[in-house]
């Protein structure tokens, strides 16, 4: 009779990582290529502004309620 002394915790170890880094690496790339492209996806024809004085402030207008509403 021969009993088979396997250990499971050699399966853990063996976890391969390269395809996960792969996947990775690729997203990278595409992100770094694609980010440039993004900032003249849409094209704005955006105002010109002008330098102004600023808006004088009206007075608030103040609401006061007493207790008897």
């Amino acid at each position: 009779m021969s009993f088979s002394t396997s250990n499971d915790d050699d399966a853990i170890g063996d976890i391969n990582i390269t395809p996960l880094v792969d996947v990775m690496l690729v997203l990278l790339v595409t992100f770094i290529v694609t980010a440039p492209l993004l900032n003249n996806a849409i094209p704005l024809d955006l105002p010109q502004t002008v330098a102004t004085t600023s808006l004088d402030q009206a007075d608030p207008v103040v609401v006061s309620v007493d207790a008897s509403g």
